[in-house]
């Protein structure tokens, strides 16, 4: 009985997961029309290269030969977290000897995404964290990449609080810290959609800080402002009635500030479409409260002014669920306004899980959204090349 109970429990956090953040940058698309998408990829790397990290080895010897891959785990607010690390291999250097490389931490988006940024919601094991893992170690860098709480293996501990996603990130720091085969100087977050809101509000709030980070996908604007714009855009596309859109957008935002301030709302008033009722709903779940609470409101441009290392800005112009323009360019400049070293990527045929989308915009809704998962697809060969080369830069 005990373990039917947990296992109830865990489909009650899973299903409330597929709303709860389903805006947060990454999964709102089609949850107005019955859509639902999660994280996934794949890639093809670009052929191996040496490493750039200075006082190591020289570059003839530098081939990378191996993709090491093992287990890792730490604790981390109330939960032990489980990931994986892979780690290059280079030529002339034997399995037991390390020779010490750069490291990313890869954190997931919103809903139930685990290591590999894949999802119960979709079918498939094509995550694009797994792949980029792999790419990444291809050219000379590790990285970490980790089941956040309620995913994967990771246990959820009854409550979503977003100071512990913080403490994931601060966990798998202090993993590739104390690794002997990685540089613990050049330690680097990479967040994906929601996951760069955390690596942003980690600088944020004194979690050691790392070499630089890197928003891949991540919204401009807060989490309120990004819902009601995806809602729109689904209403407008499945050609509902503009007035009847305007109606709509406008009880959902002042939804959204009654949660962000604290208040009760009656979800089953806030809208006549059961997507956008359960969504309202679920960010006022009991374990999820605090969590709805601290982010909807917060504002990623204004966390510029705490950060104090470079930031890599990457973003696919055929991306659904950010816009480059309102999203990307404008983490930018708010970066450089506040005197942060950044640098903008916009690719041309990236969608939001950093794949490689060879229609145009224009030709692509919500139910695309379902093929992030789909087996063959492949990371733009231009995120790969971006990441590498910013990393290998700093």
């Amino acid at each position: 009985m005990e373990l039917r109970a947990r296992a109830a429990r865990r489909g009650e956090v899973m299903d409330r997961c597929r709303v709860m953040m389903l805006a947060s940058s990454a999964l709102v698309a089609g949850v107005v029309l019955g859509a639902s998408c999660a994280s996934g990829g794949n890639a093809n790397a670009p052929a191996p290269a040496e490493p750039s990290s200075p006082g190591q080895v020289e570059s003839e010897e530098a081939r990378v030969v191996e993709v090491l891959e093992e287990e890792v785990r730490f604790e981390a607010a109330r939960t032990t977290v489980h990931g994986t690390l892979t780690r290059p291999r280079f030529e002339g250097v034997a399995a037991s000897e390390t020779m010490r490389v750069p490291a990313v931490v890869l954190v997931a988006g919103s809903g139930p995404t685990d290591r590999n940024w894949e999802s119960p919601i979709l079918p498939g094991e094509n995550g694009s964290a797994r792949l980029l893992a792999q790419a990444l170690g291809e050219q000379g860098i590790a990285v970490l990449r980790y089941d956040k709480r309620a995913t994967g293996q990771t246990a959820f501990p009854g409550d979503l609080r977003w100071e512990d996603y913080l403490a994931e990130i601060e966990g798998a720091l202090g993993v590739l810290s104390a690794h002997e085969a990685i540089d613990a100087e050049r330690l680097f977050v990479a967040g994906h959609s929601e996951g760069g809101a955390h690596a942003l509000r980690a600088l944020q709030q004194e979690v050691d800080s790392p070499a630089g980070i890197l928003l891949l996908a991540t919204a401009g604007r807060s989490l309120a402002e990004v819902i009601a714009w995806q809602i729109e855009n689904q209403l407008l596309a499945a050609g509902i009635e503009t007035s009847r859109v305007q109606t709509e957008v406008a009880n959902l935002e002042r939804a959204l500030a009654s949660i962000a301030s604290g208040q009760k709302v009656r979800a089953s008033q806030v809208s006549m479409y059961p997507g956008v009722v359960q969504l309202v709903a679920s960010l006022q779940a009991q374990d999820a409260q605090a969590f709805s609470q601290a982010i909807l409101g917060w504002s990623p441009t204004e966390a510029f002014a705490e950060v104090e290392v470079p930031v890599l800005i990457l973003s696919g112009r055929k991306d659904l669920q950010v816009d480059p323009e309102l999203d990307a360019r404008a983490l930018a400049e708010a970066a450089r306004s506040a005197g942060v070293d950044v640098e903008l990527v916009l690719v041309e045929d990236a969608d939001h899980v950093l794949k490689h989308q060879p229609l145009a915009r224009e030709e692509l809704n919500a139910q695309h959204g379902l093929l992030y998962n789909q087996a063959g697809r492949q990371l733009d060969p231009r995120v790969v090349e971006a990441i590498v080369d910013w990393v290998q830069r700093h």
